[in-house]
């Protein structure tokens, strides 16, 4: 079988991501948690929030309170209260690697 990219490849015409620009997109850091059943006690944000070019800081805490519900998710069920606190750790840290707060800003650093 042909190709239907080959020759824009074998030429360097072929664009892959790195190739388009970006300008005005921001870069995204996660801060993770180094340790399995952590318990939080608090997030302080506020030096990364007060640093250059950070657009937003998010925790756990900006999340809305859910009630323990069952919801239909695809095609299974899950717990709202469950999804609510894997995606970003609240009182405690689940397995280590967990989701704490996330960092959007201008640049990388």
């Amino acid at each position: 079988p042909v190709r239907h990219d080959g020759t824009d490849k074998v030429t360097g015409r072929a664009l892959y991501g790195a190739d388009y620009d970006a300008s005005g997109l921001l870069h995204g850091k996660i801060l993770r948690s180094p340790h399995a059943h952590a318990l939080i006690k608090s997030v302080n944000t506020s030096k990364a929030e007060s640093l250059e070019g950070v657009k937003a800081v998010v925790t756990s805490s900006d999340f809305p309170q859910v009630a323990d519900k069952t919801i239909e998710l695809g095609e299974d069920e899950t717990k709202l209260k469950w999804l609510r606190d894997n995606i970003l750790a609240s009182d405690k840290a689940l397995y280590g690697g967990h989701a704490i707060a996330g960092v959007a800003a201008v640049n990388p650093h």
